[in-house]
């Protein structure tokens, strides 16, 4: 499962993945502390109840749809998103150890070029909008997103790892993060199904209404052929 090489970043995407790893602390606590004392202000503190599961499937939702459009569409030579994104997704269906061997940076940097644009727009709304409880509640569910979609890597890396660390096998047996038998079933024929892949919870659900396919058929509609994923899966 483990290649032998290490893939190097372009120097422009390591000083994205390394800078915004470096702010990503500096935008999550704040924007989650404000719209937590914007809803503590407004009597509706109660409502991070609701945010914080809907925050956590959100991130598997979106940690699914990324996994499965690098999986399904274009290739390793597409500009901007090829070596960034489906390279990754693809080389990790044929030495999928190689994801043990990632550092903090090489694990959660790609997320945080996304996740910093994000929270610095949640911080600029709700400096514009400082009377609005129901922004401070989306803000919150954004917030919880981000940093379990930061995250997700690092649950990913674990369900691959031989021997993780006791905190990671708890969290496992828990199923608040991914569970190495549960992400096994994506690196097995026909190499379509679990998605997901912060905790897994939603894969069920999206298997049974076959929802991957669905958007797969929907987007052939405007002319996107799903690449072939034959050579992407053949030693996994």
């Amino acid at each position: 499962g483990y290649s032998g090489t290490h893939e190097q970043s372009t120097p422009f995407h390591s000083f994205l993945e390394h800078s915004t790893l470096f702010l990503f602390p500096f935008l999550f606590g704040p924007a989650l502390y404000v719209s937590l004392a914007r809803l503590y202000h407004f009597d509706v503190l109660w409502s991070v109840l609701l945010a914080i599961p809907l925050g956590i499937v959100a991130g598997d939702f979106v940690s699914g749809i990324v996994h499965w459009f690098a999986d399904t569409y274009f290739t390793e030579k597409t500009p901007i998103i090829g070596r960034s994104l489906v390279k990754p997704f693809r080389l990790h269906h044929i030495y999928p150890r190689d994801i043990c061997t990632h550092n903090l940076v090489e694990i959660a940097g790609n997320v945080c070029i996304l996740a910093v644009p994000v929270l610095s727009m949640c911080l600029y709304l709700l400096w514009l909008l400082p009377e609005s409880g129901w922004l401070a509640f989306k803000v919150v569910c954004v917030s919880i997103v981000a940093i379990t979609t930061v995250a997700t890597n690092q649950f990913h890396k674990w369900a691959h790892q031989e021997d993780p660390s006791w905190l990671a096998r708890w969290l496992q047996r828990t199923r608040l993060v991914l569970e190495p038998s549960h992400h096994q079933k994506h690196h097995t024929a026909p190499f379509n199904l679990h998605y997901c892949i912060t905790n897994g919870w939603l894969n069920p659900l999206l298997n049974r209404i076959q929802f991957f396919r669905r958007m797969e058929k929907f987007l052939g509609l405007f002319g996107m052929k799903p690449a072939n994923k034959r050579d992407h899966h053949a030693n996994s």
